[in-house]
């Protein structure tokens, strides 16, 4: 290499002159990054993965139908896939496993913000097009880290099913309410039954209805009495409809609960939180390979700088 020039030969005869300093940098680099990575505490990773269901195939119209056949998605629409995603971001489930696991003590925090961020930190969600989810937890400890991955699946599937449990009781409790409205109202039916039958004089028939003949001991028939029969048929008719609303509001209070209270599952899981044998962090080899060739290129780099200050701005300076 010349004073004038410098070539990509000049460039590997400089680089190869200093071969020694590179190959102690080199392995400076190389040790040192192993002894980090020894000194690192391991990290172990639990995954499970699942699957989202159609929340209509648990919905009571579905499951308790009285038409023919419906063709229903099996599978859960992308919609319900941002909304489990949406809960997955959420602190909710955070301080969910940090409360479960008693984590502020495992990692001897107590400044709650920064143990949200480490906790979420640990946490790792990929959905995919489709539609299963994997889902990542990683600790210290092996055994904690796929507790904690299979707690915030099921945290997710109960948040997630709860919207659907929640409405359905709701109706239950409507129901119920407006059942007791109506039993309160037949009572005071079944009292006016009792006046009119008195006032019409007939106990023998339960709901007497125009399309019959009601007959009447001679000289029992009065203006009162006739009036009587015709409010005895509006109150029985009236009361045999809230007869049949309450029926049909407890056949449904049956479905509803069964929606309600049923040990339904809105995931499908295709693979548990297991508990990793191998240490997912630090990645030694990675760690180590990029130390070492960032080692190599940075004297390099110091090398070729130093030869174009020797060869090529001393000279200058020299004139």
């Amino acid at each position: 290499m010349n004073e004038s020039s410098f070539d990509l030969i000049g460039i590997f005869r400089e680089i190869f002159k200093k071969k020694l300093f590179l190959i102690v940098l080199t392995i400076a680099a190389l040790v040192i990054s192993i002894i980090f990575c020894l000194l690192q505490q391991k990290q172990y990773t639990s995954e499970t993965i699942f699957i989202v269901k159609n929340p209509m195939l648990i919905d009571r119209n579905y499951v308790f139908r009285t038409t023919s056949y419906e063709h229903k998605d099996f599978f859960a629409i992308p919609d319900d896939v941002d909304h489990v995603k949406t809960i997955a971001k959420g602190d909710g489930i955070v301080w969910h496993v940090i409360r479960k696991f008693d984590l502020a003590k495992a990692y001897g925090m107590e400044n709650d913000d920064k143990l949200v961020k480490k906790v979420k930190g640990n946490f790792k969600a990929i959905m995919e097009d489709t539609k299963n989810i994997e889902l990542f937890y990683t600790d210290p400890d092996p055994k904690r880290a796929a507790a904690i991955t299979n707690a915030a699946r099921e945290y997710l599937e109960a948040t997630f099913l709860d919207y659907f449990r929640t409405t359905n009781k709701d109706i239950t409790v409507s129901l119920k309410e407006r059942i007791a409205a109506m039993s309160d109202t037949m009572v005071r039916l079944d009292d006016s039954i009792s006046a009119l039958r008195a006032v019409a004089g007939n106990y023998s028939q339960l709901l007497p209805a125009r399309g019959n003949t009601i007959s009447m001991a001679a000289g029992t028939a009065t203006p009162q009495s006739a009036q009587a029969m015709e409010r005895l048929q509006e109150t029985g008719a009236l009361k045999d409809r809230l007869a049949a609303d309450v029926a049909a509001y407890r056949s449904l209070i049956n479905e509803y609960e069964v929606m309600a209270n049923g040990k339904l599952k809105i995931f499908y899981v295709v693979q548990e939180g297991y508990v990793p044998t191998l240490p997912s962090h630090p990645k030694t080899l990675i760690i180590v390979a990029a130390a070492t060739l960032a080692a190599l290129f940075f004297g390099c780099i110091l090398v070729l700088i130093a030869a174009f200050y020797k060869h090529v701005m001393q000279p200058k300076d020299r004139n």
